[in-house]
């Protein structure tokens, strides 16, 4: 076998020739403002003889003759702060790049060149609890299967303990608390098979294949940001080579997709780029894998992105949108099925999309002002019968046909005063326009009573203003003010921000941030209707904002050999948090913890909560072919309802932690590679509200503890992923072959429990065992 596989390799290195160069070329221009920097000095490292390049006119550069594998570049300019792009992945497509440097607050006589920082945020404005992470990232991380949310899972402070599902649990928030933005436009939940109100979802639809460097944030986020509590992902994608057309095709676990990339106008430096996707999870079933689910769920989805430079701006126009389904049936399912419900038929329906269009216009060499505009849908179709022990005679017992759409506008003004003071002033409106209509069969009356019935529209008008001091090189200051107003009920809230960050040594960083934070109901929830006495009535309408104060210390240190430690400590106060009217255990602080929520029609905003915890994040990013992450956070998660009793929320696990680790074998004059990709996590159960078995054999149904609610938590969860891939780089095509060994343990993580009629037995539900994915991908 040893034989077999060297004979392989050399052979692979022959097909694919020798010495195979490609160009690596970018624009470099100032980070605020966008003005191009002419005569900025790039050179290649550890090249022989030297490749360099200085930017031209509009700061662009070309590296001719670069070999491919991973290559470093080096860019300085007189008066900004050197950049260091190191271990680009230089295949058989031309990297293009994308350089903002940042302009010294003191003029730097003596050039001294330092890694740039990877996991630093594109968003300077964020001093705590932020990182940016790159497409590779999302590809190589084993178990993440290529989505960016299970990916940020690994990040300290994120909980992802729920196999069906890659909803983003930060420091003990609901996920329904985090904003996903993509090009400046806040959009739906990019998920298909998703819920209203919720950010999580089965499958993604954020395909990492057109992603661009992007951020992500647990807390304290900067004032640009608002309706959220828990977190941001603010999502860019890439732009399409402007000079020669490029393709791709893949298939594995997410389905097969085909993506196409190339200019529009060589002249004018436009580009297009087009990506489709199509679900291959029947052809997985047809195999043997189980996947979670009995049924074949479909979906479809698509990406795309134009861009028109022009002399002193840039129009984009981009979109993504998606096409899901799927039907459960009750005789077909089986214990392995996570979606099931006991003698019950589902019938799901989601559509997304969302198309913007943006504009950046420079204003002079210190200022530029941007406009985006958006449209966006996200539409569900719910039918739910009940069937007999026989699995016969269906009977609907639910059904919802409701859509959500919004218009979208972002407009704002960035200017540099100077290098130490930076102002950033903007507006985001949301106009909403609603059809919602859904009911439940109630078995008091015999009848179908509306849960929501309602068209109309709302308005959400968001406007902000930052700023930045920089006072010297190592000190930074931001300080802004969020307002945010709905139209529905004439709310208001009025958001602070803060962040500092102060490196006293070179290798030492002390960071601070506070925030106010507020964010709308689930947009269900304002529309629960009741009949009083033949008056059809919304009592949750007047509902003010849900709202949260955060507190984040952080330090961190940098180690010999690319090893970086931070430490965070945050506390979290949570206020004008829906409950009910009456004494109860319920909080909307647990919506999203379950695929079915039942939203009560008497709430007030009474409720508060709170969350604490600290996180350690130890990391050496790529370098020389190895890289680890190892995150660790313990955390408390509580709520206070209407009884006034305090519980656990659904979302405290206590504590979560990752390991990763992944070594790269460059051979063949570095046109092949062989990964090697592990990933263990351990996080604390899930919280649950224990069955009270005798009283559900005596109700016929499931009865649960509601004075214990949360109080009870499932076996910790334990997962451990393996992922190996080959890729070989060729003069126009680069094939890449991958397995990602998921659960290898085929550890029994609980899922969730229920009581059985049938069985009069409480029955639990395991999540997916030992999951092999193999994917292929080609670009040529």
């Amino acid at each position: 076998m040893k034989h077999v596989f060297i004979l392989l390799l050399f052979l692979t290195s022959i097909c694919y020739g020798q010495g195979i160069t490609k160009t690596i070329r970018g624009t470099v221009t100032d980070k605020e403002t966008y003005e191009p920097l002419i005569g900025a000095k790039i050179i290649l490292l550890e090249s022989d003889p030297l490749i360099g390049a200085v930017t031209d006119i509009n700061g662009d550069f070309r590296l001719e003759n670069v070999p491919v594998g991973r290559q470093s570049v080096r860019i300085t300019y007189l008066g900004y702060e050197p950049y260091l792009l190191q271990n680009i992945d230089l295949t058989s497509k031309d990297i293009v790049l994308t350089v903002r440097m940042v302009e010294a607050v003191n003029v730097i006589d003596k050039v001294e060149v330092t890694a740039t920082k990877k996991g630093e945020t594109v968003n300077k404005m964020a001093t705590v609890s932020a990182r940016s992470f790159s497409v590779e990232e999302s590809n190589r991380y084993a178990g993440s299967k290529n989505d960016v949310a299970r990916m940020a899972q690994n990040f300290a402070g994120v909980q992802g303990s729920d196999d069906s599902r890659n909803d983003i649990v930060i420091r003990g928030n609901s996920p329904s608390g985090v904003l996903f933005r993509m090009e400046g436009i806040d959009i739906p939940n990019p998920n298909h098979f998703a819920r209203f109100g919720t950010t999580g979802g089965p499958i993604s639809m954020l395909n990492n294949n057109v992603m661009s460097n992007s951020d992500f944030m647990t807390g304290a986020f900067p004032a640009e940001y608002g309706n959220a509590i828990a977190g941001v992902f603010d999502l860019n994608m890439r732009s399409g080579n402007n000079e020669e057309h490029d393709f791709m095709f893949q298939i594995g676990f997410n389905g097969a997709e085909f993506m196409a990339e190339g200019p529009i106008s060589k002249k004018r430096r436009s580009s297009y780029l087009v990506n489709y996707r199509y679900s291959t999870l029947g052809l997985f079933k047809l195999i043997g894998i189980n996947f979670g689910s009995t049924a074949v769920p479909n979906y479809q989805d698509g990406s795309f992105k134009l861009n028109f430079p022009s002399k002193k701006g840039l129009t984009t126009v981009f979109g993504i949108g998606g096409l899901s389904s799927i039907n459960i049936l009750a005789a077909e399912t089986d214990s392995s099925d996570l979606f099931a419900i006991d003698y019950s038929n589902t019938s799901f329906r989601s559509n997304v999309g969302v198309i913007g269009a943006s504009h950046r216009q420079r204003i002079g060499k210190k200022s530029y002002v941007n406009i985006s505009v958006g449209l966006q849908t996200a539409i569900n179709r719910v039918l739910n019968d009940t069937v007999d022990f026989d699995f016969e005679n269906a009977f609907t017992t639910y059904a919802s046909n409701s859509a959500i759409s919004k218009q979208t506008t972002d407009v704002f003004y960035n200017r540099k005063l100077s290098a130490k003071h930076l102002i950033k002033v903007g507006v985001h409106t949301d106009l909403y326009f609603l059809n919602l209509n859904d009911s439940v069969y109630d078995r008091g009356t015999g009848l179908f009573r509306d849960l929501r019935d309602f068209k109309g529209n709302t308005f959400l008008f968001q406007p902000y203003a930052q700023y930045q001091f920089r006072p010297t090189e190592n000190i930074t200051l931001n300080a802004g003010l969020h307002l945010q107003s709905l139209t529905l009920n004439k709310g208001l809230a009025t958001e602070p921000r803060f962040g500092a960050a102060w490196n006293f040594t070179k290798t030492d960083k002390l960071s601070f941030g506070y925030g106010l934070h507020s964010q709308m109901q689930p947009i269900e929830l304002y529309f629960v209707q009741t009949t009083v006495d033949g008056v059809v009535g919304q009592p949750n309408e007047n509902l003010g904002f849900s709202k949260s104060h955060h507190f984040v210390l952080g330090y961190e240190h940098r180690f010999k050999y690319g090893i970086t430690a931070k430490l965070e400590t945050y506390y979290q106060n949570l206020f004008d948090i829906p409950v009910q009217n009456v004494s109860s255990a319920y909080s909307i602080l647990n919506f999203g913890a379950d695929y079915l929520t039942i939203i009560p029609s008497n709430l007030e905003s009474t409720g508060t909560g709170e969350n604490y915890g600290a996180e350690l994040t130890l990391e050496k990013f790529l370098d020389k072919g190895f890289y680890f992450l190892i995150t660790a956070s313990v955390y408390e998660s509580f709520y206070t309802p209407s009884d006034g009793e305090k519980y656990n929320t659904a979302f405290n696990g206590n504590f979560t932690t990752n390991a990763l680790a992944g070594y790269e074998i460059r051979f063949g004059g570095g046109k092949s590679a062989l990964t090697f990709d592990g990933n263990f996590t351990m996080n604390g159960g899930r919280r649950y509200t224990p069955i009270l078995l005798a009283e559900s054999i005596l109700a016929g149904e499931e009865v649960k503890d509601f004075d214990n609610v949360f109080s009870s938590q499932y076996d910790r969860y334990m997962r451990f992923d393996f992922r190996i891939a080959f890729k070989t780089i060729g003069e126009k095509v680069t094939q890449e072959w991958a397995i990602d060994m998921q659960n290898v343990t085929n550890r029994r993580n609980v899922f969730y429990t229920q009581y059985s009629p049938e069985s009069e037995t409480v029955k639990t539900t395991y999540q997916t065992g030992f999951l092999p994915i193999g994917q292929y991908r080609i670009y040529f």
